[in-house]
Protein backbone atom coordinates (compact mmCIF):
# COMPACT_ATOMS: atom_id res chain seq x y z
CA UNK A 1 0.00 0.00 0.00
CA UNK A 2 1.18 3.76 -1.06
CA UNK A 3 0.93 5.77 2.41
CA UNK A 4 0.74 9.12 0.37
CA UNK A 5 -1.01 8.31 -2.94
CA UNK A 6 -4.33 5.22 -1.78
CA UNK A 7 -7.37 6.60 -1.09
CA UNK A 8 -7.39 7.95 2.49
CA UNK A 9 -10.81 5.98 3.81
CA UNK A 10 -9.58 2.79 2.66
CA UNK A 11 -6.15 3.28 4.02
CA UNK A 12 -7.66 4.92 7.18
CA UNK A 13 -9.51 1.25 7.48
CA UNK A 14 -7.14 -0.65 6.43
CA UNK A 15 -4.88 0.56 9.54
CA UNK A 16 -7.36 1.19 11.99
CA UNK A 17 -9.73 -2.30 11.87
CA UNK A 18 -6.25 -4.54 12.34
CA UNK A 19 -4.98 -1.87 14.68
CA UNK A 20 -8.30 -2.34 17.02
CA UNK A 21 -8.08 -5.71 17.02
CA UNK A 22 -4.73 -6.02 18.24
CA UNK A 23 -5.94 -3.54 20.62
CA UNK A 24 -9.11 -5.81 21.75
CA UNK A 25 -7.56 -9.23 21.67
CA UNK A 26 -3.98 -7.23 23.62
CA UNK A 27 -6.56 -5.81 26.51
CA UNK A 28 -8.17 -9.70 26.69
CA UNK A 29 -5.27 -10.51 28.24
CA UNK A 30 -5.19 -8.46 31.24
CA UNK A 31 -9.53 -8.88 31.37
CA UNK A 32 -9.45 -12.46 31.15
CA UNK A 33 -6.94 -12.86 33.68
CA UNK A 34 -9.36 -10.00 36.13
CA UNK A 35 -12.45 -12.70 35.27
CA UNK A 36 -10.89 -16.11 35.69
CA UNK A 37 -9.14 -14.62 38.78
CA UNK A 38 -12.42 -13.25 39.96
CA UNK A 39 -14.36 -15.86 39.52
CA UNK A 40 -12.04 -18.47 40.15
CA UNK A 41 -9.89 -17.18 42.53
CA UNK A 42 -11.92 -14.72 44.45
CA UNK A 43 -12.02 -10.82 45.44
CA UNK A 44 -8.85 -10.61 47.11
CA UNK A 45 -7.15 -12.14 44.38
CA UNK A 46 -8.71 -9.49 42.28
CA UNK A 47 -7.76 -6.98 44.21
CA UNK A 48 -3.94 -8.44 44.25
CA UNK A 49 -3.92 -8.42 40.36
CA UNK A 50 -4.96 -4.98 40.37
CA UNK A 51 -1.60 -4.15 42.96
CA UNK A 52 0.91 -6.32 39.79
CA UNK A 53 -0.24 -3.68 37.29
CA UNK A 54 2.01 -1.00 37.95
CA UNK A 55 4.49 -3.24 37.30
CA UNK A 56 3.19 -4.78 34.40
CA UNK A 57 2.39 -0.78 32.61
CA UNK A 58 5.99 -0.36 33.26
CA UNK A 59 7.18 -3.52 31.07
CA UNK A 60 3.99 -2.71 28.13
CA UNK A 61 5.11 1.00 28.09
CA UNK A 62 8.57 0.57 27.70
CA UNK A 63 8.03 -1.26 24.46
CA UNK A 64 5.54 1.52 23.54
CA UNK A 65 8.23 4.00 24.09
CA UNK A 66 10.69 2.49 21.76
CA UNK A 67 8.20 1.43 19.14
CA UNK A 68 6.46 4.88 18.90
CA UNK A 69 9.15 6.80 19.27
CA UNK A 70 11.42 4.45 16.90
CA UNK A 71 8.69 3.81 14.32
CA UNK A 72 7.29 7.95 14.02
CA UNK A 73 10.83 8.64 13.09
CA UNK A 74 11.25 6.05 10.72
CA UNK A 75 7.68 7.05 8.57
CA UNK A 76 8.52 10.69 8.74
CA UNK A 77 12.13 10.00 6.92
CA UNK A 78 10.05 7.18 4.51
CA UNK A 79 7.91 10.05 3.59
CA UNK A 80 10.78 12.17 3.08
CA UNK A 81 12.38 9.68 1.06
CA UNK A 82 15.46 9.09 3.62
CA UNK A 83 15.56 4.81 3.88
CA UNK A 84 18.76 4.82 5.45
CA UNK A 85 17.86 7.52 7.86
CA UNK A 86 14.81 5.63 8.54
CA UNK A 87 16.23 2.51 8.96
CA UNK A 88 18.81 3.86 11.63
CA UNK A 89 16.09 4.51 13.88
CA UNK A 90 14.99 1.41 13.73
CA UNK A 91 18.45 -0.10 14.75
CA UNK A 92 18.90 2.42 16.96
CA UNK A 93 15.52 2.12 18.95
CA UNK A 94 16.07 -2.10 18.95
CA UNK A 95 19.25 -2.39 20.77
CA UNK A 96 17.77 0.49 22.71
CA UNK A 97 14.81 -1.70 23.97
CA UNK A 98 17.25 -4.55 24.30
CA UNK A 99 19.53 -2.77 26.77
CA UNK A 100 16.98 -1.67 29.02
CA UNK A 101 15.01 -4.84 28.94
CA UNK A 102 18.13 -6.21 30.08
CA UNK A 103 18.05 -3.92 33.31
CA UNK A 104 14.09 -4.09 33.96
CA UNK A 105 14.71 -7.97 33.77
CA UNK A 106 17.45 -7.88 36.77
CA UNK A 107 15.44 -5.68 39.05
CA UNK A 108 12.18 -7.54 38.55
CA UNK A 109 14.43 -10.52 39.34
CA UNK A 110 15.97 -9.35 42.86
CA UNK A 111 13.75 -6.94 43.96
CA UNK A 112 9.98 -8.32 43.35
CA UNK A 113 9.03 -8.78 47.43
CA UNK A 114 10.46 -5.46 47.91
CA UNK A 115 8.54 -4.15 44.79
CA UNK A 116 5.18 -5.43 45.66
CA UNK A 117 5.00 -3.78 49.13
CA UNK A 118 5.98 -0.65 47.77
CA UNK A 119 3.16 -1.12 45.28
CA UNK A 120 0.49 -1.37 48.19
CA UNK A 121 0.21 -5.45 49.07
CA UNK A 122 -0.70 -6.32 53.04
CA UNK A 123 -0.53 -9.53 54.64
CA UNK A 124 -3.74 -10.09 52.61
CA UNK A 125 -2.57 -9.49 48.93
CA UNK A 126 1.33 -10.18 48.70
CA UNK A 127 0.92 -14.11 48.06
CA UNK A 128 -1.79 -13.53 45.68
CA UNK A 129 0.31 -10.73 43.83
CA UNK A 130 3.79 -12.84 44.20
CA UNK A 131 1.86 -15.64 42.86
CA UNK A 132 1.14 -14.02 39.48
CA UNK A 133 4.60 -12.02 39.04
CA UNK A 134 6.55 -14.95 39.34
CA UNK A 135 5.91 -15.84 35.35
CA UNK A 136 5.77 -12.84 34.53
CA UNK A 137 9.55 -12.44 35.60
CA UNK A 138 10.38 -15.95 33.62
CA UNK A 139 9.03 -14.15 30.43
CA UNK A 140 10.01 -10.71 31.05
CA UNK A 141 11.02 -9.91 27.67
CA UNK A 142 8.25 -11.14 25.92
CA UNK A 143 5.82 -8.75 27.49
CA UNK A 144 8.75 -5.88 27.01
CA UNK A 145 8.57 -6.53 23.02
CA UNK A 146 5.31 -7.44 22.33
CA UNK A 147 3.97 -3.98 21.77
CA UNK A 148 7.43 -3.10 20.48
CA UNK A 149 7.24 -5.86 17.70
CA UNK A 150 3.60 -4.78 17.00
CA UNK A 151 4.22 -0.76 16.66
CA UNK A 152 6.90 -1.59 14.09
CA UNK A 153 5.59 -3.77 11.59
CA UNK A 154 2.35 -1.75 11.67
CA UNK A 155 4.00 1.09 10.71
CA UNK A 156 6.16 -1.15 7.63
CA UNK A 157 2.29 -1.73 6.07
CA UNK A 158 2.02 -4.92 7.51
CA UNK A 159 -0.76 -4.86 10.18
CA UNK A 160 -2.39 -7.66 9.41
CA UNK A 161 0.12 -9.70 10.53
CA UNK A 162 0.60 -7.44 13.63
CA UNK A 163 -3.35 -8.35 14.03
CA UNK A 164 -2.83 -11.99 13.68
CA UNK A 165 -0.05 -12.58 15.88
CA UNK A 166 -2.48 -10.94 18.62
CA UNK A 167 -5.28 -12.76 17.85
CA UNK A 168 -3.42 -16.41 18.06
CA UNK A 169 -1.82 -15.50 20.86
CA UNK A 170 -5.36 -13.84 22.95
CA UNK A 171 -7.45 -17.16 21.81
CA UNK A 172 -4.48 -19.31 23.42
CA UNK A 173 -4.39 -16.86 26.18
CA UNK A 174 -8.69 -17.50 26.75
CA UNK A 175 -8.31 -21.26 26.42
CA UNK A 176 -5.33 -21.94 28.51
CA UNK A 177 -6.81 -19.46 31.62
CA UNK A 178 -9.93 -21.00 31.70
CA UNK A 179 -7.70 -24.42 31.95
CA UNK A 180 -4.84 -23.52 34.64
CA UNK A 181 -7.31 -21.62 36.81
CA UNK A 182 -10.58 -23.91 36.86
CA UNK A 183 -9.34 -27.96 36.05
CA UNK A 184 -5.84 -27.68 37.03
CA UNK A 185 -6.72 -25.10 39.87
CA UNK A 186 -2.86 -23.36 39.54
CA UNK A 187 -4.69 -20.20 40.86
CA UNK A 188 -3.27 -16.86 39.69
CA UNK A 189 0.21 -18.03 38.68
CA UNK A 190 -1.97 -20.31 36.12
CA UNK A 191 -3.57 -16.86 34.54
CA UNK A 192 -0.08 -15.16 34.56
CA UNK A 193 1.52 -18.30 33.05
CA UNK A 194 -1.41 -18.37 30.11
CA UNK A 195 -0.71 -15.17 30.03
CA UNK A 196 2.56 -14.83 28.55
CA UNK A 197 2.42 -18.36 26.65
CA UNK A 198 -0.03 -15.80 24.28
CA UNK A 199 2.33 -13.10 23.98
CA UNK A 200 5.50 -15.29 23.39
CA UNK A 201 3.07 -16.20 20.19
CA UNK A 202 2.44 -12.72 19.47
CA UNK A 203 6.42 -12.16 18.98
CA UNK A 204 6.61 -14.89 17.09
CA UNK A 205 3.76 -14.50 14.99
CA UNK A 206 4.85 -10.94 14.44
CA UNK A 207 8.84 -11.31 14.20
CA UNK A 208 8.02 -13.30 10.87
CA UNK A 209 7.04 -10.47 9.33
CA UNK A 210 11.16 -9.53 9.21
CA UNK A 211 11.91 -12.55 6.89
CA UNK A 212 8.69 -12.03 5.06
CA UNK A 213 8.47 -10.19 1.28
CA UNK A 214 7.16 -7.16 2.85
CA UNK A 215 9.71 -6.46 5.03
CA UNK A 216 11.47 -3.10 4.95
CA UNK A 217 12.76 -2.95 8.57
CA UNK A 218 16.90 -4.33 8.15
CA UNK A 219 19.51 -3.44 10.50
CA UNK A 220 22.68 -0.91 9.42
CA UNK A 221 26.01 0.35 10.94
CA UNK A 222 24.32 3.09 13.52
CA UNK A 223 25.97 7.07 13.16
CA UNK A 224 24.95 10.07 15.23
CA UNK A 225 23.95 7.72 17.86
CA UNK A 226 23.27 10.20 20.48
CA UNK A 227 21.10 12.55 18.59
CA UNK A 228 18.81 9.77 17.40
CA UNK A 229 18.44 8.09 20.90
CA UNK A 230 17.27 11.52 21.70
CA UNK A 231 14.54 11.65 19.47
CA UNK A 232 13.29 8.52 19.91
CA UNK A 233 12.92 9.04 23.53
CA UNK A 234 11.59 12.44 23.15
CA UNK A 235 9.20 11.64 20.38
CA UNK A 236 8.02 8.10 22.14
CA UNK A 237 7.59 9.24 26.15
CA UNK A 238 4.36 11.00 25.66
CA UNK A 239 2.98 7.16 24.78
CA UNK A 240 5.23 6.36 27.28
CA UNK A 241 3.54 8.17 29.95
CA UNK A 242 0.17 7.33 28.64
CA UNK A 243 0.42 4.08 28.84
CA UNK A 244 2.95 3.91 32.35
CA UNK A 245 -0.04 6.25 33.60
CA UNK A 246 -2.33 3.44 33.86
CA UNK A 247 -0.06 2.02 36.21
CA UNK A 248 0.93 4.51 38.10
CA UNK A 249 -2.63 6.11 38.53
CA UNK A 250 -3.67 2.76 39.68
CA UNK A 251 -0.92 2.23 42.46
CA UNK A 252 -2.28 6.25 43.45
CA UNK A 253 -6.01 4.85 43.65
CA UNK A 254 -5.27 1.54 45.16
CA UNK A 255 -3.12 3.34 48.84
CA UNK A 256 -5.92 5.66 49.17
CA UNK A 257 -8.93 3.50 48.37
CA UNK A 258 -7.24 0.88 51.33
CA UNK A 259 -6.63 3.75 53.52
CA UNK A 260 -10.03 5.79 53.18
CA UNK A 261 -12.10 3.55 51.81
CA UNK A 262 -11.50 -0.22 52.60
CA UNK A 263 -10.71 -3.32 50.46
CA UNK A 264 -14.59 -3.76 49.57
CA UNK A 265 -14.51 -0.54 47.53
CA UNK A 266 -10.48 -1.80 45.92
CA UNK A 267 -12.70 -4.59 44.46
CA UNK A 268 -14.76 -2.27 42.76
CA UNK A 269 -11.83 0.08 41.65
CA UNK A 270 -10.25 -3.54 40.67
CA UNK A 271 -12.82 -3.62 38.34
CA UNK A 272 -12.69 -0.24 36.92
CA UNK A 273 -8.73 -0.41 36.63
CA UNK A 274 -9.19 -3.47 34.16
CA UNK A 275 -12.11 -1.18 31.95
CA UNK A 276 -9.49 1.14 31.86
CA UNK A 277 -7.47 -0.75 30.43
CA UNK A 278 -9.53 -1.90 28.03
CA UNK A 279 -10.83 1.58 26.84
CA UNK A 280 -7.23 2.83 26.82
CA UNK A 281 -6.07 0.02 24.63
CA UNK A 282 -8.76 0.78 22.04
CA UNK A 283 -8.05 4.03 22.18
CA UNK A 284 -4.69 3.59 21.27
CA UNK A 285 -5.81 1.36 18.79
CA UNK A 286 -6.53 4.50 17.01
CA UNK A 287 -4.00 6.28 17.64
CA UNK A 288 -1.43 4.24 16.67
CA UNK A 289 -3.58 3.48 13.79
CA UNK A 290 -3.11 6.72 12.05
CA UNK A 291 0.32 7.75 12.98
CA UNK A 292 1.89 5.70 10.17
CA UNK A 293 -0.11 7.67 7.72
CA UNK A 294 0.21 10.80 9.20
CA UNK A 295 4.07 10.56 9.51
CA UNK A 296 4.76 9.47 6.45
CA UNK A 297 2.50 12.61 4.62
CA UNK A 298 4.26 15.28 7.23
CA UNK A 299 7.35 13.80 5.69
CA UNK A 300 6.18 14.69 2.45
CA UNK A 301 4.56 17.75 3.30
CA UNK A 302 0.43 16.47 2.40
CA UNK A 303 -1.33 18.74 4.39
CA UNK A 304 -4.35 17.90 3.01
CA UNK A 305 -4.42 13.88 3.49
CA UNK A 306 -2.97 15.03 7.30
CA UNK A 307 -6.41 16.63 8.01
CA UNK A 308 -9.05 14.00 5.99
CA UNK A 309 -7.36 10.65 8.49
CA UNK A 310 -7.21 13.26 11.57
CA UNK A 311 -11.16 14.11 10.66
CA UNK A 312 -11.75 10.12 10.70
CA UNK A 313 -9.95 9.60 14.03
CA UNK A 314 -11.66 11.65 16.00
CA UNK A 315 -15.29 10.98 14.43
CA UNK A 316 -14.13 7.42 15.97
CA UNK A 317 -13.14 8.56 18.63
CA UNK A 318 -16.34 10.52 20.17
CA UNK A 319 -18.23 7.40 18.75
CA UNK A 320 -15.98 5.16 21.25
CA UNK A 321 -16.12 7.38 23.74
CA UNK A 322 -19.88 7.65 24.22
CA UNK A 323 -20.18 3.92 24.13
CA UNK A 324 -17.51 3.26 26.73
CA UNK A 325 -19.22 6.39 29.14
CA UNK A 326 -22.80 5.48 28.85
CA UNK A 327 -21.94 1.35 29.60
CA UNK A 328 -20.98 2.41 32.93
CA UNK A 329 -23.43 5.32 33.64
CA UNK A 330 -26.38 2.90 32.77
CA UNK A 331 -25.52 -0.35 34.17
CA UNK A 332 -22.59 -0.12 36.32
CA UNK A 333 -23.98 -3.62 38.71
CA UNK A 334 -23.48 -5.35 35.08
CA UNK A 335 -20.13 -4.22 34.63
CA UNK A 336 -19.25 -5.28 37.65
CA UNK A 337 -20.59 -8.84 37.63
CA UNK A 338 -18.14 -9.60 34.79
CA UNK A 339 -15.70 -9.45 36.92
CA UNK A 340 -17.04 -10.49 41.18
CA UNK A 341 -19.96 -11.94 42.74
CA UNK A 342 -21.65 -9.20 44.00
CA UNK A 343 -23.54 -8.38 47.22
CA UNK A 344 -25.36 -5.44 48.69
CA UNK A 345 -22.12 -3.80 49.90
CA UNK A 346 -20.34 -3.89 46.96
CA UNK A 347 -23.61 -3.27 44.77
CA UNK A 348 -23.72 0.49 46.92
CA UNK A 349 -19.94 0.94 45.91
CA UNK A 350 -20.31 0.21 42.37
CA UNK A 351 -23.76 2.63 41.94
CA UNK A 352 -21.60 5.63 43.37
CA UNK A 353 -17.76 4.69 42.05
CA UNK A 354 -18.63 3.11 38.32
CA UNK A 355 -21.03 5.51 37.08
CA UNK A 356 -19.20 8.60 38.38
CA UNK A 357 -15.42 7.15 36.94
CA UNK A 358 -17.83 6.46 33.88
CA UNK A 359 -18.34 9.77 32.56
CA UNK A 360 -13.97 10.20 32.01
CA UNK A 361 -14.18 8.25 28.95
CA UNK A 362 -15.18 10.66 26.15
CA UNK A 363 -12.71 13.24 27.17
CA UNK A 364 -10.06 10.11 27.86
CA UNK A 365 -10.15 9.52 24.42
CA UNK A 366 -9.68 12.85 23.13
CA UNK A 367 -7.09 13.54 25.02
CA UNK A 368 -5.29 10.37 24.57
CA UNK A 369 -5.87 10.81 20.45
CA UNK A 370 -4.51 14.51 20.59
CA UNK A 371 -1.17 12.92 22.26
CA UNK A 372 -0.82 10.63 19.35
CA UNK A 373 -1.18 13.47 16.38
CA UNK A 374 0.81 15.66 18.10
CA UNK A 375 3.63 13.12 17.87
CA UNK A 376 2.86 11.64 14.39
CA UNK A 377 3.61 15.76 13.16
CA UNK A 378 6.59 15.84 15.70
CA UNK A 379 5.06 18.19 18.39
CA UNK A 380 6.17 15.91 20.76
CA UNK A 381 6.58 18.86 23.27
CA UNK A 382 2.51 19.49 23.01
CA UNK A 383 2.04 15.61 23.13
CA UNK A 384 4.27 15.66 26.55
CA UNK A 385 2.10 18.22 27.94
CA UNK A 386 -0.79 16.71 27.68
CA UNK A 387 0.56 13.32 29.02
CA UNK A 388 2.00 14.84 32.09
CA UNK A 389 -1.12 16.95 33.08
CA UNK A 390 -3.92 13.86 32.87
CA UNK A 391 -1.65 11.03 33.54
CA UNK A 392 1.42 12.37 36.14
CA UNK A 393 0.29 16.05 37.40
CA UNK A 394 -2.91 17.17 38.12
CA UNK A 395 -4.47 13.19 38.84
CA UNK A 396 -1.49 12.94 41.62
CA UNK A 397 -2.71 15.89 43.10
CA UNK A 398 -6.53 15.32 43.01
CA UNK A 399 -5.92 11.75 44.23
CA UNK A 400 -3.86 12.87 47.29
CA UNK A 401 -5.80 16.17 47.60
CA UNK A 402 -9.25 15.31 47.21
CA UNK A 403 -9.75 12.65 50.38
CA UNK A 404 -8.69 15.20 52.57
CA UNK A 405 -10.53 18.05 51.67
CA UNK A 406 -13.62 16.76 50.23
CA UNK A 407 -13.92 13.08 51.61
CA UNK A 408 -13.74 9.56 50.43
CA UNK A 409 -16.19 9.06 47.79
CA UNK A 410 -14.46 12.61 46.26
CA UNK A 411 -12.07 9.47 44.68
CA UNK A 412 -14.70 8.54 42.50
CA UNK A 413 -14.54 12.49 41.00
CA UNK A 414 -11.13 12.58 40.18
CA UNK A 415 -10.54 11.03 36.69
CA UNK A 416 -14.01 12.90 35.23
CA UNK A 417 -12.50 16.44 36.60
CA UNK A 418 -8.84 15.72 35.38
CA UNK A 419 -9.59 14.97 31.63
CA UNK A 420 -11.95 17.62 31.23
CA UNK A 421 -9.70 20.08 32.41
CA UNK A 422 -6.95 18.70 30.09
CA UNK A 423 -9.48 18.97 27.25
CA UNK A 424 -9.31 22.69 27.32
CA UNK A 425 -5.51 22.09 26.70
CA UNK A 426 -5.95 19.38 24.15
CA UNK A 427 -7.99 21.79 22.10
CA UNK A 428 -5.92 24.98 22.54
CA UNK A 429 -3.02 23.06 21.22
CA UNK A 430 -4.85 21.64 18.26
CA UNK A 431 -6.48 25.00 17.23
CA UNK A 432 -2.84 26.44 17.29
CA UNK A 433 -0.39 25.96 14.32
CA UNK A 434 -3.18 23.21 13.32
CA UNK A 435 -2.62 21.27 10.33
Amino acid sequence: MDLLKDNLKKLYFKFLIPSLGSAMVMSIYTLTDAIVIGKGVGADALAALSITTPLLCILMSTGILFGVGGSVQMSVHRGSGNHQKSNRYFTISFFLITAVTALLWLIYATCMPKLLHLMGANDTLFPYAMSYMRYINIFLPVAVFSNYVAIFIRADNDPNRAMAGVLLGGVVNIALDIIFVFPMHMGMGGAAFASVLGMTIQVIVGGSHFFSRKNGLHFIRPIHTIPSIRHIIVGGIPSFFNEFANGFIVLLFNIQILKYCGENALSIYSVISNCVILFNSLFTGVGQSIQPVISTNYGAGNGVRIKGIKKMAYTTILIMGAIFSLSGILFPTAVCRIFIKMNPTLTDIANLGVRTYFFAFLPFGINLLTSYYLQAILRSAQSLCISLLRNIILSSICILVFPLCLGASSLWFVMPIVEVVVLFVSLGCLKSKSI
